[in-house]
């Protein structure tokens, strides 16, 4: 019997076990109606994964053998991806092209009118906010694969567009050091068109007239209420935006100018969403979740 070690923090074990619609209590259900037995494991022990038999799948944490495999939430629920690593810009859909053709215009449609209202409640989408920046961590760090570090990616823009308001946000999730902060603070205070929001991040992307960010999920969810959008880091849903690694710099800057002025095309955003959500990502509320999990695992080489 093939067994699946399964590596949860205390809540996400809680909820496996108490059957909460989860995608990991779904996972569960897939690989046991094939047969595997399935072993809940602490978020601590993925350190002895390089040295366990069986099959591992960890949640949005990085892959350390062969055997194992990474799920990890895409956007926002229910929207989940099975990869071989979590580097994210590496993924399949990295690499893939978008043809907007291939999707049902109505379909895109579609997708936005139910997820406008969701994801932005009473929020309207508008022009006029300037530019939204939603920053990640490691303000002051340059990773490997991003562009320039946080920091800097903030200075270029407010050196380029002087007479736009730049708007940044902290992300909730991370714990920023002291002399991050100091640096961002100094940043704030000699740059006159940049200020650190307080309002909340979907206020700023449903009223800004262009999102720029390293890879944040939050672009992603501006496409959603048409927002254009200026990586500098790479990721998987690069195909509708401006890209700094993919392009260049001074591509990319001319890029969002022409959205921002509306002398460029707008992007396919409600098709894009379709074909990158919709057609490649597990949905956790699906009723056929549990045969499409069992098939990405034979898809990425399990004998299951």
């Amino acid at each position: 019997m093939s067994v699946l070690h399964l590596y949860l923090g205390a809540s996400g074990r809680a909820a496996v076990l108490a059957g909460q619609a989860r995608i990991t209590t779904r996972v569960k259900a897939a690989v046991e109606a094939a047969g595997w037995q399935v072993v809940l494991c602490t978020d601590e022990e993925r350190s002895e994964i390089p040295g366990r038999e069986g099959y591992h799948l960890v949640v949005n944490h990085p892959v350390p053998s062969d055997n194992c495999l990474t799920l990890r939430r895409v956007g926002w629920e229910p929207f989940w991806r099975i990869e071989r690593t979590n580097d994210r810009w590496d993924w399949q859909a990295s690499a893939e092209v978008f043809d907007p053709e291939t999707i049902d215009p109505r379909k895109g449609q579609q997708f936005l009118n139910h997820w406008g209202p969701k994801l932005f409640g009473g929020h309207v989408p508008r022009t006029g906010g300037g530019v939204f920046v939603p920053l990640q961590g490691k303000l002051t760090e340059k990773r490997h694969f991003q562009a320039v570090s946080p920091l800097d990616m903030v200075r270029a823009v407010a050196r380029r567009w002087t007479r736009r308001r730049i708007s940044l946000t902290l992300h909730p999730g991370e714990d920023y050091a002291e002399d991050e902060m100091e640096a961002l603070g100094r940043l704030v205070e000699r740059t006159p068109n940049v200020r650190l929001a307080t309002g909340g991040s979907e206020a700023e992307l449903s009223g800004c007239d262009l999102v720029v960010t390293e890879n944040s999920s939050m672009a992603l969810k501006g496409f959603v209420a048409g927002k254009p959008a200026m990586l500098w880091a790479r990721i998987d849903f690069h195909h509708i935006a401006g890209s700094v690694p993919r392009d260049g710099r001074e591509a990319a800057f001319k890029a969002a100018e022409a959205a921002m002025a509306g002398t460029a095309v707008a992007p396919e955003y409600g098709r894009y969403l379709v074909w990158y959500l919709k057609m490649r990502c597990l949905r956790s509320w699906d009723a056929g979740v549990e045969p499409a999990i069992r098939a990405r695992l034979r898809d990425l080489g399990w004998p299951i």
